[in-house]
């Protein structure tokens, strides 16, 4: 089973990749990320502020151009700051975390102004925002393509599911000595480890490499909780904040009366085509299972033909999807009546797919513990559903269960 895996074992350092690692050093530094961001959203922009070229600014417009930049600073900080905590170690697609870290800064730094009756510059906002989001963009997408972690491993490599083929630049550790340039130390909690094995991961900690156990290393790189074995064992970590639920239950509402303005004049034009293409209502009904594992009626636009019949779940390639579902499907435009769902506390903007009553029964019987993403509620997209997508047959739906499960692990 400890087999290595020769490809992925790499030196510590070579005079061929010498150079690279410093440029790759340069990537993953939060100072080089954060001061250039301040400069290029921040500093330089400053100098084509329209009010100062012009030779305009003065009196309060000079206090409210200073007010605004050191808020932009903030907010551009505190985005920093989210990325760093949410992606503390680069194995995922941390681009996905850029634009929701930047909304929810600048939402809260302007957000105050605005609530504090201040005035400001929106030329700071725009141009801070919109430049942040280009460069931490712009290295992630670096560090994606060129900069892969460097990762120690205690031991050799086990022949571990979503390690092996991952880009990750394993270093292997045949003596217990504090290795140079890497993200952080792996172990295996299921190999007995010596005192000077436990004295190298003090020291590592220590010197702020943080230390790894391998199965938890895997749930960060894959992004699913695998439940091979006892998945009781782990159901205590899975327990959602009752507190954060009732949170997310008002975020939700807010958020969906907000929606709804936008989206039913264009959900009622959608049922015109619906209802010009193929006879039969616009509004799909179905019984699904949702929080509790309680039933409900969740609602979609209709994106099949009414006349034929089959199985609960679809494939891409379905004869009763009509030439606009398929459009609606794809586009996941099929979803938006489900804000109604939301507005009546059955299901939330995210979280677990829900399932027809009838796959719920058979994936109940199949996979014991399968009830359990019905601890919070389901979700008109998800973890799982962006990763996934739409699966049907048993198998795919217990790897679809682990990603339900890595969402309820770490969702706040």
């Amino acid at each position: 089973m400890n087999q290595l895996i020769p490809n992925h074992v790499q030196q510590f350092r070579t005079r061929h990749d010498d150079g690279w690692h410093r440029w790759g050093a340069w990537l993953r530094s939060n100072r080089f990320t954060l001061g250039t961001a301040l400069v290029l959203a921040i500093v330089i922009p400053e100098f084509f502020h329209p009010a100062i070229s012009q030779g305009i600014a003065a009196g309060q417009r000079l206090a409210d151009i200073e007010l605004s930049t050191i808020v932009s600073i903030i907010a551009l900080v505190g985005a920093h700051v989210v990325l760093r905590k949410v992606g503390i170690l680069p194995l995922v697609d941390d681009k996905l975390l850029i634009l929701p870290a930047f909304l929810s800064s600048y939402a809260v730094a302007y957000g105050f102004l605005v609530i504090t009756f201040r005035s400001f510059s929106l030329y700071h906002l725009v141009t801070s925002f919109v430049i942040g989001i280009a460069w931490y963009y712009f290295i992630a997408v670096i560090r994606g393509r060129y900069s892969f972690p460097r990762l120690a491993i205690a031991g050799s490599l086990p022949l571990v599911d979503g390690l092996r083929d991952n880009r990750i630049k394993w270093v292997q550790l045949s003596r217990p000595r504090l290795p140079r340039n890497v993200l952080g130390i792996v172990f295996d909690k299921d190999t007995e480890q010596t005192p000077a094995w436990e004295r190298l991961f003090t020291r590592a900690v220590l010197r702020g490499i943080p230390v790894y156990e391998l199965a938890r290393l895997r749930e960060m790189v894959t992004g699913r909780v695998r439940l091979t074995k006892h998945p009781e064992e782990v159901f205590g970590e899975l327990l959602p904040s009752l507190a954060y639920l009732r949170l997310k239950r008002v975020l939700d509402t807010v958020f969906a009366l907000l929606a709804l303005v936008v989206a039913l004049p264009f959900m009622g034009l959608l049922c015109v085509l619906i209802r010009l293409e193929t006879p039969g209502p616009a509004i799909f009904r179905q019984t699904r299972v949702g929080h509790g594992g309680r039933r409900f009626t969740c609602y979609k636009l209709r994106t099949m033909r009414e006349s034929h019949n089959g199985p609960a779940y679809t494939s891409e390639a379905d004869p009763r999807i009509t030439r606009l579902g398929h459009f609606l499907r794809k586009s996941r435009l099929d979803e938006v009546p489900q804000v109604f769902n939301i507005l009546k506390g059955e299901m939330s903007w995210i979280g677990p797919r829900p399932e027809a009553l009838s796959l719920v029964r058979d994936y109940e019987r199949a996979i014991p513990y399968y009830a359990y993403r019905h601890s919070v509620r389901p979700g008109i997209s998800g973890w799982a559903a962006v990763h996934q997508g739409n699966v049907a047959l048993t198998e795919a739906v217990s790897v679809k269960l682990e990603y339900d499960f890595y969402y309820l692990k770490n969702f706040s």
